[in-house]
């Protein structure tokens, strides 16, 4: 677990819900990448890191909405596991500025990474009031 990161106080939800360290800690990629199935890239939207060209550069929840529409997902009103569906959500802080994103594995857990730390496996309500705020956004695509 990332130092910077303390369970239970950045997450504080883990105390009852499930949240699991999946991986080593890993600095080749963040929790946008991660979202996006690229570990090989760290994704924001500044001049330091990869963002595409053809994606609005800035640190605000539509560019990570464009980022992930590129992708083929579409705004969805659920986090909820659909068949034959892959879900995104887009976490923000109180100012809705985006900190966070996570990815829905097959089982209906999610999947993201923490900064520079680990990846974990968690239910959206484990992540919830925490370090990286609140979902805004959940973001679903066809599964092919």
């Amino acid at each position: 677990m990332p130092e910077e990161l303390k369970l239970p106080k950045e997450f504080p939800n883990t105390n009852i819900e499930p949240f699991v360290i999946t991986s080593p800690k890993a600095n080749a990629y963040n929790c946008i990448a991660w979202a996006y199935e690229d570990n090989t890239k760290w994704y924001w939207p500044d001049e330091y890191s990869y963002w595409p060209d053809s994606v609005i550069k800035e640190a605000t929840i539509n560019a990570l909405i464009a980022l992930f529409q590129k992708k083929g997902y579409e705004v969805c009103n659920n986090y909820e596991l659909e068949s034959n569906y892959k879900k995104v959500a887009i976490y923000a802080d109180s100012e809705n500025n985006p900190t966070h994103a996570a990815r829905q594995l097959a089982n209906g857990d999610w999947t993201s990474k923490l900064g520079r730390g680990n990846d974990v496996t968690h239910t959206i309500e484990s992540m919830a009031n925490g370090f990286y705020g609140n979902v805004k956004v959940v973001m679903k695509k066809a599964n092919h």
